[in-house]
Order: structure tokens, then sequence, then C-alpha cells
């Protein structure tokens, strides 16, 4: 059976750039398709203000970046989930499917914020520092790294953090509006890291209950399985 047509759109988690894709991207392309990691606003190479920066506007980047690439596969990591779920409600029909690397998944009505809650596990929040200017955060890289890619290794890890960034508060803490007619009309799909100490194998199983996706995977990794499984996390959505 051939791979599926179309571009891929691939979307950074929080206090992260498109850079977090780095590994992936080429894997991608060597199936033939068109990869694009975008940066979202505020993000790596993006010159908007962080502390400017709410849910919305990130939804306005990915829904102008499919409007552009016509129909994509949508794949959103971590953080990355809130902003392809909103703009898939803001560009209906301009994403093929949505592709959550485990990635938030929420409801409508939920927050970043809301979510995280869920659950027990610490996560990054002991990392989590003010940033440079009001109305953001920073991660503490030496404190992240334990939740984030504690199966990397220290030169993986070194390269991780090396693009990491200012987190726009607002972005985790607004919620997203969702519909049926229009975020629910998307097919969707979930890929499990087993091993996740930042958003718990626990709290993407509950996500998916709440919000069923037609296909999951699963990677036995922790949060970042485009650093330490890329060719297994491409093999994955070459084929979706």
């Amino acid at each position: 059976m051939p791979a599926p047509a179309g571009p891929i759109v691939l979307v950074h988690g929080a206090w992260g750039s498109a850079r977090a894709w780095e590994r992936l991207v080429p894997l991608l392309r060597e199936t033939g398709r068109e990869v694009l990691a975008i940066d979202l606003p505020g993000h790596g190479d993006d010159g908007t203000d962080p502390g400017a920066v709410g849910l919305a506007d990130y939804a306005a980047r990915v829904a102008e970046v499919l409007e552009a690439r016509g129909p994509a596969l949508l794949v959103g990591h971590s953080m990355g989930g809130m902003a392809i779920s909103a703009a898939a409600e803001l560009a209906p029909g301009r994403a093929r499917k949505l592709v959550y690397v485990t990635a938030f998944l929420p409801r409508d009505g939920q927050s970043l914020l809301d979510l995280i809650r869920q659950q027990q596990a610490a996560g990054v929040r002991d990392a989590v520092r003010p940033g440079p200017v009001p109305g953001t955060t920073v991660l503490d890289a030496d404190r992240a790294g334990e939740a984030l890619f504690q199966d990397a290794t220290r030169e993986q890890q070194q390269a991780m953090a090396a693009g990491f960034c200012a987190q726009p508060n607002r972005a985790q803490t607004d919620p997203v509006r969702l519909s049926d007619a229009r975020f629910g009309a998307h097919p969707r799909a979930y890929v499990f890291c087993e091993n996740d100490r930042t958003i718990t194998p626990a709290l993407q199983r509950r996500m998916v209950r709440a919000s069923p996706c037609e296909q999951t995977f699963s990677l036995d990794c922790g949060h970042c399985p485009q650093l330490v499984r890329p060719r297994e996390l491409a093999a994955i959505i070459a084929r979706l």
C-alpha cells in the first residue's frame, strides 16, 4: 500500500522550538513527504514578544500554516497538542488528521494547566523559573532533564536543552474552545510514551478515554521520542 500523500506539519511543546524535531525531520523526508517543523509565536526564531502570547496566537499560527500548505498531517508533541486542537477548531478541514505524540488532548473548556493537575507526578514543576519578561517562565535544564528525557544520552540532553526558550504563561492557562462540528470532525491518532515522567501514561490514557482516537500506538520511552526513538516515531507518522 502506498504511503499517504500530503505534507506533515510538526508542532513543538512548551519551552521548545522547531529544533526539537531535528532528528525526526530527515527521517520523515526520506519517505518522500514534505515536512515542516514550525516555531510557535514567541518561540525559537519567531520574534513575537512571548509575554504577549496566548493559546489563540498558537492556533492562528498553525492555522496559517495549514491554509498555505493544504490538507496536512498535523502532529503535536506535549503542549503542541493544545495548539493543534485549537488550530483544528479554527481551520476545520485543513488538517487531514491530528496526531498527538504524548501530548495534551483537551476537551472543550480545558487548559493545559487543568489537564496537568489531573496527575500526581511533579513533571517539570520543580524546574520552572520566572522568565526574562513578565508573563513567561524558563526551565532549569539540569532539573528538567530527569522528567523530560531521562532516557537520553548526556549529549542528546544538552542538544535538546540548547533549544529551550521562554514559555508564555497564557498559552498554558488559556482554556481551549472546541466543538464537535469543527475540532471533532478530524480523525485523531495518539502515540503513548510508556515511561513518560512529564505527562504520565495514566494521564495520556485518561485523555484518550475522554476524547477517543481512531488509532493508538505505544513507544517504550520517556517524554521525547523524537529525540530517543526517532526511527520508531517516524515509522508511525509516515504511515498515517
